[in-house]
């Protein structure tokens, strides 16, 4: 539910905002929280992976849990206020930067609210019912504000509110349910126990900063080698088809605790439900994807309306996306991270973004949105091969086993 909030919810609002603030002013805040997104990329670190699969471990010792929670909460706290820094002086540096800084400001509280937010605590824990329903009814408010108070192209500073105000509220409320339900005791962590989680991050965090470039920063990569109009043809079709995403993606997401517990006593069951994990979203995603491709004209049509034309190109390419990326995930997450393989998985990930940006480089200022959307397609292909590779030469492919009735029991010493 929370992944799908995330994803759907703006969905609804795509259709208005376009409308309502034109390609050039969505475009713009669309450039703003793309750059945004590279802050928010560092200060969440690699802990969603790392906290949440040692979480999963230490799930019954609440101590231990409590101790390791103050820690990533600190860690994120020194982690943004060095991100503000950075963004200050990028302001201060940057004619184009300064231009929209209002805008920038506005929209750290996005970073603000992914500090407070303890999605890795509650997925460790898979204790998500209670902070979903708070995190749908924060972003359902806010998705009611926009269509309340978003009127006109000079309302985009509104709406970049509007998106800091939804993440910070449900950051605070997820702190006070951690505390106040889960008996999560605060305290002030030494430093040692900051640099241990920081430590233990540093592989992740690498391969975070590196995702940023390739799936949360390119409408920035287009804003600086294109114009604005180009951002907002570009995002909104980037916007429908991770909405559509989103529906099924949360299922490979939320079974990473268990498969974290799992690797640890029966890697044939990791695999087996790999499998069929493998299976579910494949099929999804395969839908989806053609309903993309063969539906771009009249979904740009009927939720992005008249002057978003050439948005049917890039939802067109785009289309592929979801089978690549619900492969990548369940091959990615719920197989390397559990076994171990945390090196691996940065390592692919740098190369990735190293090929996406040189890729952006030479064919984005000649076919803008177009050329993004095809430069994020094929370095999708490009990390689900390797991936698939690496775990083939590591005999670590889902698809040896066979996928029998019930999954094997794995053996557990008692005492």
């Amino acid at each position: 539910m929370l992944q799908i909030s995330f994803y759907v919810l703006p969905l609804i609002t795509v259709p208005y905002l376009v409308r309502v603030l034109g390609a050039e002013k969505f475009g713009l805040v669309s450039f703003g929280q793309s750059l945004i997104n590279f802050f928010v990329f560092f200060i969440n670190y690699g802990f969603d992976l790392t906290a949440t699969r040692e979480i999963s471990i230490k799930r019954d010792d609440n101590r231990a849990v409590s101790r390791l929670s103050s820690s990533v909460w600190l860690a994120k706290f020194l982690l943004s206020l060095a991100g503000f820094l950075v963004l200050l002086a990028m302001i201060a540096a940057v004619r184009k930067m300064n231009q929209i800084a209002p805008l920038l400001l506005i929209l750290y509280g996005l970073v603000v609210g992914n500090m407070l937010f303890p999605s890795w605590l509650f997925l460790g824990l898979e204790r998500m019912k209670a902070i979903s329903a708070i995190n749908l009814i924060m972003r359902s408010v806010a998705t009611a504000g926009v269509f309340i108070f978003v009127r006109n192209p000079d309302d985009y500073l509104v709406y970049a509110g509007l998106l800091s105000f939804q993440w910070v509220f449900a950051g605070l409320a997820g702190v006070l349910f951690a505390v106040r339900r889960l008996r999560i005791r605060i305290r002030m962590p030494g430093a040692g126990e900051v640099l241990s989680v920081l430590s233990g991050g540093l592989t992740l965090f690498v391969s975070n900063i590196a995702q940023s470039l390739y799936i949360g920063g390119n409408s920035f990569i287009l804003g600086l080698l294109t114009n604005y109009s180009a951002v907002g043809y570009y995002s909104a079709a980037e916007k429908i088809t991770l909405s559509l995403m989103g529906m099924f993606r949360p299922l490979a997401q939320a079974v990473y605790p268990r498969f974290s517990q799992l690797a640890s006593s029966s890697r044939e069951t990791v695999l087996l439900w790999g499998k069929r994990l493998v299976y579910a979203v494949g099929g999804l995603g395969i839908i989806t994807s053609f309903a993309l491709f063969f539906g771009a004209p009249l979904i740009v049509k009927i939720v992005l309306g008249k002057g978003f034309d050439p948005s049917i190109a890039v939802l067109q390419i785009m289309a592929v996306l979801p089978i690549l990326m619900a492969l990548s995930d369940v091959l990615g997450i719920q197989i390397m991270l559990p076994f171990g393989k945390d090196r691996l998985y940065a390592v692919i990930r740098i190369l990735t973004a190293s090929i996406h940006l040189l890729l952006a480089i030479l064919i984005v200022p000649r076919f803008k949105e177009a050329g993004m959307a095809f430069v994020f397609v094929m370095s999708q292909v490009f990390i689900l091969a390797l991936t698939f590779s690496c775990l083939r030469h590591w005999g670590l492919t889902p698809f040896h086993h066979k996928v029998s009735g019930s999954a094997p029991q794995s053996t557990v010493k008692s005492g």
